[in-house]
């Protein structure tokens, strides 16, 4: 069982597998609004696993953090929730681009 597990329920309608969803959202959510609160980010991105479920996680969590986002403006309507693209590569790839410098 894994993150995916939960998703693929609630997509087939399994009423736990949804409430799973939705408290993972929930606290997903309180999290980021948090640094977006603190920090003012103009994007975050996020990886791993649950990540791969792109749109399905991200629309509701959008939705969850737009109201919990009560710092500046600027956050409130420019930050970006997304997926990063090098997924779990990322650690690697800088790895290699830090040897590949000198700078390892």
């Amino acid at each position: 069982m894994n993150g995916r597990t939960a998703f693929d329920a609630a997509a087939m309608g399994d009423t736990a597998g949804k409430a799973v969803v939705e408290q993972y959202t929930t606290y997903l959510a309180m999290g980021i609004a948090n640094l977006i609160n603190i920090f003012f980010l103009e994007v975050v991105g996020l990886s791993g696993g649950v990540a791969n479920q792109g749109e399905n996680l991200l629309q509701p969590l959008r939705a969850a953090v737009e109201p919990l986002v009560f710092g500046n403006e600027f956050a409130k309507k420019k930050t970006r929730i997304t997926t990063c693209t090098l997924g779990y590569r990322a650690g690697v790839i800088g790895a290699a681009m830090l040897a590949q410098r000198g700078e390892a």
